[in-house]
């Protein structure tokens, strides 16, 4: 796929469907359980993406194969998976998906956007003197996105109300920043 010329896309990152420790280890006290967290999460992803929509998932999407192919059937769009490393369960099931795809490359160019993709938060990234932004998932609760002091966003889920976010909208906040 060529993502150098795409125009309007969602991305998230760090899930984590089915790892019942996340609920502790990132703090995610607002849900009562795992399954009302995962509940809330295909609710307001189905709720921003739409059936032909593209998702790119930058990490630690499902705990377990047997949950990520669960979960694969009730989300709307098609999404592009980083592997992040806790991502052995969607390797296994990709190939049962017509909707989903893996991105080979670990860190992406997307040119028409000025942005850098990768699971890891990067210290430096191509572009990076120029302005390109740098969007990663992995660090739950550190490294949080302050546009001021360096030019990249945690995009993990829990940083973005459990929802993908549209890149129209990162821009916003990006141009804001400026």
């Amino acid at each position: 796929m060529n993502v150098s010329s795409l125009e309007d896309f969602y991305i998230t990152s760090d899930t984590f469907f089915g790892r019942q420790q996340i609920l502790e280890i990132a703090n995610r006290t607002k849900f009562s359980s795992l399954k009302d967290m995962e509940n809330t999460l295909v609710k307001n992803w189905n709720k921003s993406v739409g059936k032909d929509d593209l998702v790119f998932h930058l990490g630690n999407f499902a705990w377990d194969p047997l949950t990520a192919r669960k979960i694969l059937r009730r989300l709307n769009g098609n999404i592009i998976f980083m592997l992040g490393h806790c991502d052995d369960a969607i390797v296994e099931v990709i190939n049962e998906f017509k909707n989903v795809d893996l991105l080979e490359d670990q860190i992406i160019k997307i040119e028409k956007h000025d942005l850098i993709l990768c699971h890891y938060p990067l210290e430096v990234w191509p572009g990076k003197e120029s302005g390109v932004i740098h969007i990663h998932g992995h660090t739950v609760y550190s490294h949080k996105t302050d546009l001021r002091a360096q030019k990249r966003i945690n995009i993990c889920t829990d940083n973005w109300g459990f929802s993908p976010v549209k890149i129209s909208t990162l821009k916003d906040i990006i141009n804001e920043a400026a």
